[in-house]
């Protein structure tokens, strides 16, 4: 089961903000989605879609009236680390198929100055930012760039590259509940921080996460007080 945030912050952070409850639940309900074919396992795209709705609940709570400077700089940290591991996992499995099945240009894309490229950039300067150095305004400005550019790229995908990949010929729930499972377990190795730098294609890019991860997860030992939060 996913954990929102660290046992040492857990209490205060579960009575300010219930989105976190929520987030850390999130991995046994995406595994009990129905699919079409409940023998096969959910389909990826409603696992992509639940981590985006998990985004967008997150951010609500960073800005809900009842925050602190503590408070959003945890649930600054927590977004940063769970998007980049959707990113990793999107990348590693979703869209080499959208590249075979739609084309390089339609993941090219996703990849790209508006999509995941762009997100990349933003995040990797939040997370060498803080409340306490940058101060809470600047700190928020920046997320709230790399949010925007976010929810942008969630509703490309949701409204217009899923619906299209779902209609295409031999895409069907043994596909979408394979590819599921394919990108459960690349969390499992996801980097858990922006690398804007870093491959972002197949293969290198399976080889710099597998590389990279270790590091992310020690560094976030330290940031998360040695329980950092598993988004899978």
């Amino acid at each position: 089961m996913l954990r929102a945030l660290s046992q040492r912050t857990s209490g205060l952070l579960k009575q300010a903000y219930p989105a976190s409850q929520v987030f850390a639940a999130a991995s046994p309900r995406i595994r009990r989605m129905a699919a079409s074919d409940v023998q096969t396992g959910p389909s990826v795209i409603s696992m992509i879609n639940e981590d985006h709705r998990q985004f967008k609940l997150l951010w609500d709570e960073y800005n809900g009236p009842n925050m602190n400077g503590e408070m959003k700089q945890k649930l600054g940290w927590s977004l940063i680390r769970a998007i980049a591991m959707h990113s990793a996992a999107e990348e590693e499995v979703m869209y080499p198929e959208i590249r075979k099945r739609l084309g390089s240009e339609a993941a090219d894309h996703l990849l790209g100055d508006d999509g995941h490229q762009a997100i990349k950039k933003l995040l990797f300067e939040a997370n060498y930012m803080s409340v306490e150095k940058n101060g809470e305004a600047a700190y928020t400005a920046k997320l709230s760039e790399a949010m925007k550019v976010l929810y942008h790229h969630i509703e490309d995908e949701e409204t217009r590259t899923w619906p299209h990949f779902e209609s295409l010929p031999g895409v069907d729930a043994d596909l979408l509940s394979h590819l599921g499972r394919k990108f459960d377990a690349a969390k499992h190795h996801a980097v858990t921080r922006p690398h804007p730098w870093a491959p972002n294609k197949p293969p290198l890019n399976v080889l710099a996460n597998t590389m990279t991860a270790p590091l992310d997860g020690a560094l976030d030992m330290w940031r998360f007080g040695g329980n950092p939060p598993r988004y899978y």
